[in-house]
């Protein structure tokens, strides 16, 4: 029996229908192999001993065993012959596929970014966020806030990410008129109505010390969500009866759903005669990206599905006869074949967040992380003004 099956085309890119999968039995998706990271270096190699200084009479001691030696071994029959062992028949089976060679699929996929925050995670120490709420506030398993090396900064490029097309639109959303929305002024006066005291101009990367983490903490005022998780579009795809389903994308694969900020660039205190009260105006802003790379599902949900995955890139296996409005994501849960099995690449296995979290667990290893993109200063025209 074969099944149909989604296939990721690499140059337009889309889900293309095929059909040709068959299940395998018996076997299942690889956690073997360890970290990329050693915990321990390796001690150093034992110093070679000194040869002993030559005494006198080693010569003549050495002549002595040579010739003990060599009668032996003429006086010594020839051993007897042995039979040549017959060939054994090796057992055929099938190649593994590690949970760490998502990433070389990834790239055969023309993911890079993708792969490269994928390797980031499984070098990373261990590193993650029991529930969906810890996610967010950024507390690890341990009940603690994510170490300093679970901070991301040089990755994810501002330039790359506007290069897709849904993102710069929500991007000139955000600058045109996300940061003019009421509420963005009603946190633009909390941040700014302790300084109401003082005539000052601020610049809040300069007192953040140029942290991104801090900076994001202290003045970010606005924001806009962007597209939707990886198994998101897995989702849309099973649940559509499209012929062509769009495939997620570098930026899917790296991101996911993400969202675009904004903090203070730079505002100035003054006294209006006019309206005789101090003014804040808001004359530049800070755009930049965050994004939590997290393999956590919600506690009772079933773990997001990511597709199935070979050495050779990823399908998705759908069920028949699923409504479109079901919150069920209906896929098959068995490694499937496209071809010959024992060739290494045609087996693609179904692949979860929980198997991250597994081999997490399994080799202590797999860091969570929270990744920033650069930032974009943008001056705000015309300025925005807030009443203190």
């Amino acid at each position: 029996m074969t099944l149909p099956y989604y296939k990721w085309n690499k140059l337009l890119p889309y889900f293309s229908k095929e059909d040709g999968a068959r299940v395998v039995h018996e076997v299942s998706l690889s956690l073997d192999r360890a970290s990329p990271v050693r915990e321990k270096p390796e001690p150093p190699p034992a110093p070679v001993p000194k040869k002993p200084k030559p005494q006198p009479g080693d010569g003549l001691i050495k002549m002595m065993d040579l010739h003990s030696r060599f009668k032996t071994w003429m006086e010594t029959p020839d051993p007897p012959k042995a039979l040549e062992p017959k060939p054994v028949e090796q057992e055929k089976t099938v190649p593994p596929f590690d949970i760490q060679e998502i990433p070389s699929a990834m790239r055969k996929l023309h993911l890079p970014v993708s792969a490269d925050l994928m390797d980031r995670w499984f070098a990373g120490r261990l590193n993650y966020s029991p529930t969906t709420a810890d996610e967010k506030a950024e507390i690890n398993q341990d009940g603690k806030p994510y170490p300093p090396d679970m901070y991301d900064t040089t990755t994810i490029k501002l330039d790359w990410v506007r290069k897709f097309r849904r993102t710069k639109e929500r991007f000139d959303l955000l600058i045109n008129e996300a940061i003019r929305s009421d509420r963005a002024r009603k946190q633009l006066y909390d941040m700014l109505a302790p300084y109401k005291e003082t005539y000052v101009d601020l610049f809040p990367e300069e007192l953040c010390k140029k942290d991104p983490v801090m900076l994001h903490r202290r003045f970010q005022f606005q924001r806009v969500g962007v597209d939707g998780t990886f198994s998101q579009k897995i989702h849309l795809l099973l649940t559509s009866q499209w012929a062509r389903s769009g495939a997620p994308d570098d930026l899917t694969g790296a991101l996911g759903s993400f969202v675009i900020y904004a903090a203070i660039g730079h505002a100035n205190v003054t006294w209006d005669i006019k309206a005789q009260r101090k003014i804040a105006t808001v004359t530049g802003i800070w755009v930049y990206v965050k994004d939590n790379y997290t393999f956590t599902d919600d506690k009772g949900d079933r773990s997001q599905y990511l597709g199935h995955w070979s050495s050779d890139g990823v399908i998705v296996i759908p069920l028949d006869g699923v409504a479109e409005t079901s919150a069920y994501i209906p896929y098959i849960d068995f490694p499937v074949t496209l071809g010959n099995p024992l060739v290494k690449g045609n087996v693609y296995y179904p692949v979860h967040n929980s198997d991250f979290r597994q081999w997490a667990i399994k080799h202590q290893r797999g860091g969570d992380f929270v990744t920033y993109s650069d930032r974009r200063y943008v001056p705000v025209v015309p300025p925005i003004k807030i009443p203190l």
